[in-house]
């Protein structure tokens, strides 16, 4: 081959490469446009892209919830700009599904805020490229996703789909725990579609609606537990896994982590009104390691979410407490009232 030749190739093949990233954006461009009528996700991978359809028909309030987040419409305390993107799938089923939504990668991370379960999709999980949100343990969820690479309807009795794959299958199949998801952009397609544009105060909205409805049926179901939330008053929140709480003294610095010894404060009561424990009382404050000592679930979330100095009262489900089995005084399937200090930690 004479030098000119090879020089020629060299200039044609890199013609084509630049060609062929000019045209990229054009190829993704056109392929939207051929879209149906609706709303849909695309998820730009380090492996390609996937592309899902929205149900936000159906599922306003479980769609306006991922698609603000995705857009960077939600005013967060921890995070800013759309959230979805620049983050890792922290955690993989072989086979199964792959999650996204937790930036600590840790499976406990959040928005801050949970959204009640919203029924009624027109999707099912028996699909392969089912996109649902991971509901707690109280079926309440926030902002992790699940997205499954094999079908599975029993999953539809504790999670919702919202979503379904229509392109990227096989991009899907490639994707592992700790692959990059560079961005997830919102397409919208038709006039319903692009008039759905959700953002902090639409979708709090949605969530304080579908609370206060919520409030009802669990004032029917745990009538004693609704009537301390009424004497706590406002400013009462309530954790992904269904942990209320209110924070009566702001703490200040950092957050304990797993590992940390804590120095606690506390007396517990029954949802009857009858205490079971004090520390104050002792004048000793519990110590205890987050992740070594055996401590009740509920005390473990609420020492890693808290500051120094910080002081709360919080009202525990029986499944992070001591569950069916009780213990003590402290009778099976109880909710526990505890007001806790967290004085330091190391």
């Amino acid at each position: 081959m004479t030098k000119d030749l090879e020089t020629r190739m060299k200039n044609k093949n890199l013609y084509c490469l630049v060609l062929l990233l000019m045209l990229s954006p054009l190829m993704l461009s056109a392929q939207d446009e051929v879209l149906p009528p609706g709303l849909f996700a695309r998820f730009s991978t380090i492996k390609g892209d996937i592309l899902f359809q929205l149900d936000y028909e159906q599922l306003p309030r479980t769609v306006s919830n991922f698609v603000a987040l995705a857009e960077g419409k939600m005013e967060l305390e921890d995070a800013s700009g759309p959230y979805y993107s620049n983050q890792n799938i922290y955690r993989e089923v072989r086979g199964y599904a792959l999650f996204l939504g937790d930036p600590t990668g840790t499976g406990e991370g959040g928005v801050g805020y949970t959204i009640p379960r919203e029924e009624g999709s027109s999707y099912t999980s028996e699909s392969p490229g089912s996109l649902m949100m991971v509901s707690r343990q109280n079926e309440d969820h926030g902002s992790q996703i699940m997205i499954l690479i094999e079908g599975d309807s029993f999953l539809d009795q504790k999670y919702t789909t919202f979503g379904k794959l229509i392109a990227g299958d096989k991009t899907l199949s490639k994707l592992k725990r700790g692959d990059l998801v560079d961005s997830v952009k919102i397409i919208r397609i038709g006039s319903e579609a692009e008039s759905f544009l959700p953002d902090n105060e639409s979708v709090r909205q949605m969530i304080q609606s579908a609370y206060d409805e919520s409030r009802e049926v669990f004032a029917e179901e745990y009538p004693r537990v609704a009537s301390i939330l009424n004497q706590l008053g406002d400013n009462v929140q309530k954790s992904e896994t269904g942990i209320y709480y209110k924070t009566v003294q702001q703490g200040n610095g950092g957050k304990p982590r797993p590992g940390n010894t804590v120095r606690m404060h506390y007396s517990g009561r029954l949802i009857t009104g009858e205490e079971f424990d004090n520390s104050y009382s002792r004048g000793e404050p519990f110590q205890f390691v987050i992740g070594r000592d055996g401590v009740i679930p509920g005390w473990i979330e609420t020492a890693l979410s808290m500051q120094a100095g910080e002081k709360r009262v919080i009202i525990l489900p029986p499944e992070l407490a001591y569950g069916e089995n009780g213990y003590g005084p402290i009778p099976p399937n109880s909710w526990l009232i505890f007001e806790i200090e967290l004085i330091d930690f190391q």
